[in-house]
This record gives C-alpha cells, sequence and structure tokens, in this order.
C-alpha cells in the first residue's frame, strides 16, 4: 500500500502502521477492504486522512512532536511517500541531536 505522510507540527508524533488492507493510526484500526477493487471513499473532515482513500493509497495526517524535531524538514513528497505491506511505516521527521 501506498502511505503519503501529511506532516502536521503538533505536540506528539503519530504512529502508523499497515497490516494488508488494515491501517493503524494511533492505535485505531481502519480497514480499507471495504472499499471496493477501483473505487475510493471520500473522508470525514475529523479522518485521519486527507483526500480520497483506495485500497491502494492514502494520505495520512502525520502529527510530529516539533519540539523534538529540527525546524527545517523536507518540502520534497518523495521523503514522505512509503509502500509498506506489513509493519511499522517510517517516521520521515528529522529529529534534533541531543547537542541541539
Amino acid at each position: 500500500m501506498k502511505i503519503i505522510l501529511s506532516p502536521i507540527a503538533s505536540n506528539y508524533t503519530t504512529n502508523v502502521s499497515v497490516n494488508g488492507l488494515t491501517i493503524v493510526i494511533d492505535g485505531a484500526s481502519v480497514d480499507l477492504s471495504v472499499i471496493p477493487e477501483g473505487g475510493q471513499a471520500i473522508p470525514e473532515k475529523l479522518s485521519p486522512f486527507v483526500g480520497p482513500v483506495t485500497r491502494d493509497k492514502v494520505t495520512v495526517k502525520y502529527f510530529y512532536d516539533s519540539s523534538k524535531a529540527v525546524p527545517d524538514q523536507s518540502a520534497n513528497w518523495d521523503d514522505y511517500t512509503f509502500n509498506v505491506e506489513a509493519g511499522e511505516v517510517p517516521c520521515p521527521i528529522i529529529w534534533k541531536t541531543q547537542e541541539d
């Protein structure tokens, strides 16, 4: 599944994982198998998703703890795009080091 993380500065960091057609965002499971093949769902305003959701591609609101991150994050969408079939979605955020 193609996962695109849409970064949002916050005071916590979102956890995202995938298991087949199930995506888990901060502990809440969303079963994408209810979307028909070739179909799409439009998320509600308070949903963790941005834009149309398909069985193959989702964009997730990705909150990150800005107090622990370097101020200048990548502006390249490729850095926030991952293909994951099972397991944790990597964190694309560049974190401060102990010396920062």
